[in-house]
Order: structure tokens, then C-alpha cells, then sequence
């Protein structure tokens, strides 16, 4: 499969169920970027952003509660940032139900970027704070 994201050690923030999580997130950015490349992906990003945002939805989640659990000072900026991710997904989805964009490159890299930035600069805030 092409990969648009290699999953490394510099993206693990120690806690072993967001890791996976975070794999999994890469997998599914993964998937589009290998339809993509074979020119499938008109085919499969419908079925593919829902999975995204469904998945999102239930991994914010995760980090969220444990955000309360341990008391973490930049919560509501993570949030924040969550939010953003939510309605950007949203925004691609709505315009592609309209037909006013196809799959892009540009869609992809803005799914990667979002992706390797929050997981190397948000998330790696809160790593030693909630991932004893």
C-alpha cells in the first residue's frame, strides 16, 4: 500500500491506547492516499472521511476524558483544536456530497499535516502530563 504517513517512534506520546489510535488514524489517511495513487479515490472518500470522522470523534473523545481525569492545563485549547479537525472534515464532506470538490491533494495534505503537527506539537504537551 502507498503510504502518505509512515507511523515512527516520533509519534507515540506513551500511552499505549492513543498510540493505537493514532495508528489507526494514519492507516485511514493511509488508505485514501493508496486509492489516490490509483486513482480510486472518487470511489472511496465518502465511506473513508466518515470513517475519519466517526474515528475522531471517538478518539478525541479518549484524550478528552483523560484531559479531566488528570486535570490538564491546555484542555480546552486541545478542544479547540479537535473542533477545528471536526469542522474541516465536515466542510470536505459537505462539499463533496455538493460535488464542488473531488478528492485532492490538497485534502490530503491538509490531513496529514493536521495530523503529524497535533500529534508532534499538541499532543506531545500533554505526554508527560497524562501518560505516566
Amino acid at each position: 500500500m502507498n503510504q502518505l504517513i509512515a507511523w515512527t517512534d516520533e509519534y507515540s506520546v506513551g500511552c499505549e491506547k492513543i498510540d493505537k489510535q493514532h495508528k489507526n488514524l494514519c492507516n485511514l489517511i493511509n488508505k485514501l492516499y493508496d486509492a489516490f495513487v490509483q486513482a480510486k479515490a472518487n470511489n472511496v472518500i465518502n465511506d473513508i472521511l466518515q470513517e475519519m470522522a466517526d474515528y475522531t470523534v471517538y478518539h478525541f473523545r479518549t484524550e478528552e476524558e483523560l484531559f479531566e481525569k488528570y486535570d490538564y492545563y491546555d484542555k480546552e485549547n486541545h478542544k479547540n483544536e479537535h473542533n477545528h479537525f471536526v469542522e474541516k472534515v465536515e466542510e470536505f464532506m459537505e462539499k463533496l456530497k455538493k460535488g464542488e470538490v473531488s478528492v485532492s491533494y490538497e485534502v490530503m495534505t491538509f490531513l496529514k499535516d493536521w495530523l503529524t503537527n497535533h500529534i508532534l506539537k499538541s499532543d506531545m504537551m500533554y505526554k508527560d502530563f497524562i501518560c505516566k
